[in-house]
């Protein structure tokens, strides 16, 4: 697999498979476009979650669910076009997607430039036993593009090429620290909850963010390691972001969305900072 510490990743020359992939944003915006909004059991028939984010300079993928091929083909994003993956926590929905893009970036991409892949402890092992369970010898094979993993240390600034994230620790069970990630690049701050219950930590990572993208899987029912929509109102007045977007959306607020006052994703949505 080729697995590296290493913090940053080189950006060589782009082929033209990666040019042709999707355009760059504007100079001194970033673009975010949400390719898969839904709970782990594709509720409403949307995609796990994956969002994809170009800075200008860079374009990387926060979180990777098991279906983030298939959004990212749906929306014409090649797996060579994407420098880097940020992954929240070590569930499938949010980064079982990993092997297969790994597969496609070698086999269909044909990909030469390396790959960074960023997530909590533990994900070079989970990542590796992930490939080695779907395609058995496929962690193994050797490649034309490197791999340099980081499993970032809660409350630690890691730099990913022009990004910069700091992730904090919330509560969900997933065999591994959970995180929320804040990510600071082009002069923004994007926050993302990953999955949780609430947390007075989500009030650090959201503050001052232009952007904050936080779960809300049920409406109103309170159950361990998800947030519901009627917690996070109660909350809201306590997160000092610009702007708040709800996503991990499960049939129970799916079915209240007209109850809903925040902006809420959609599969495909795309909006620029």
């Amino acid at each position: 697999m080729n697995p590296s510490m290493n913090g940053g990743f080189c950006k060589n020359e782009e082929s033209e498979q990666e040019k042709s992939d999707t355009a760059p944003a504007a100079t001194g915006k970033i673009s975010i476009r949400f390719l898969g909004t839904g709970d782990n059991f594709g509720s409403g028939g949307r995609l796990q979650a994956c969002i994809h984010m170009d800075t200008g300079k860079s374009r990387c993928l926060i979180d990777c669910g098991a279906s983030s091929l298939i959004a990212m083909k749906r929306e014409g994003i090649g797996s060579a076009a994407i420098d880097a993956i940020l992954i929240s926590h070590l569930h499938g929905d949010h980064f079982g997607g990993i092997p297969f893009f790994i597969l496609d970036a070698q086999l269909i991409s044909r990909r030469e430039t390396p790959l960074v892949i960023a997530g909590p402890p533990g994900l070079i092992q989970r990542v590796q036993e992930a490939m080695e369970v779907f395609y058995p010898g496929s962690s193994r094979i050797e490649r034309n593009f490197s791999i340099n993993f980081i499993e970032m240390a809660e409350g630690e600034n890691a730099r990913i090429g022009d990004m910069s994230v700091f992730p904090v620790r919330v509560i969900h069970g997933s065999g591994a620290p959970p995180y929320a990630l804040r990510i600071e690049c082009g002069g923004k701050i994007i926050a993302y909850s990953g999955d949780t219950e609430w947390t007075e930590d989500l009030r650090t990572v959201a503050e001052g963010a232009d952007l904050f993208i936080c779960e809300s899987y049920y409406f109103e029912k309170q159950i361990k390691n998800h947030l519901s929509y009627r917690t996070l109102m109660a909350h809201r007045a306590e997160l000092g972001c610009k702007r708040l977007i709800i996503t991990h959306l499960g049939e129970d607020i799916l079915g209240r969305l007209g109850q809903v006052e925040l902006e809420v994703a959609e599969d495909g949505m795309e909006l620029i900072l």
